[in-house]
């Protein structure tokens, strides 16, 4: 009886440490591509403070050195939103660092205008409760895309943060040969600004 419990309470004190070092992932199943961006990253933080922060598009800016402007219209008319949330089947619009801009940024540091680049999106999945978002790439025929971006609770105060955008198309090969390794270190970046921001 007295084994059992402590082995009980062996696996529960170890199960969050188990979780993170192993294989564990939040993000759902996606199709294989022509290529991935992915990231991984464990913050000292609480799924509900890294959800606020990573759903508040107008502050991206003050954290984020990939995205450094995020902006989400209406689905039905392209109207700018006074609540800068994701909801399903809007759009948003980003002006990107690909390569990120080195860290810390803040919504005052400048952009390097020879690393700036726009992109058009539609908001596929908020999913609060899952710790989930997703949105797909827009406005080309030759290159599509979706990003996934998961939050888990580990346990010890510890948050996991994943994402991955999947790149497929005709021209997605051409992506991956001139940007394909950009794209990986400004998914990097990113993980490691919402860190530096939720972490203090």
């Amino acid at each position: 009886m007295f084994a059992s419990k402590f082995l009980n309470l062996v696996s529960l004190t170890l199960l969050p440490a188990a979780l993170a070092q192993s294989e564990y992932t939040n993000l759902p199943a996606t199709a294989p591509g022509v290529f991935n961006a992915t990231a991984r990253i464990e913050i000292k933080s609480t799924v509900p403070a890294a959800w606020d922060v990573l759903t508040d598009f107008a502050n991206y800016g003050a954290w984020n050195p990939f995205v450094r402007y995020a902006l989400t219209t209406s689905a039905k008319g392209n109207i700018t939103l006074p609540e800068q949330r994701p909801v399903e089947g809007n759009f948003l619009f980003f002006r990107v660092q690909i390569p990120a801009l080195p860290l810390p940024v803040n919504k005052d540091t400048p952009d390097n205008l020879l690393h700036t680049q726009l992109s058009a999106e539609r908001i596929t999945h908020v999913q609060p409760e899952l710790g989930r978002l997703a949105w797909d790439y827009l406005a080309e025929i030759a290159v599509t895309s979706t990003r996934w971006q998961a939050l888990s609770d580990i346990g010890n105060g510890t948050v996991l943060y994943e994402s991955i955008e999947v790149f497929n198309g005709l021209l997605a090969g051409v992506l991956k040969e001139t940007l394909g390794e950009s794209l990986q270190e400004s998914f990097e970046a990113q993980a490691e600004g919402l860190k530096l921001y939720l972490e203090g």
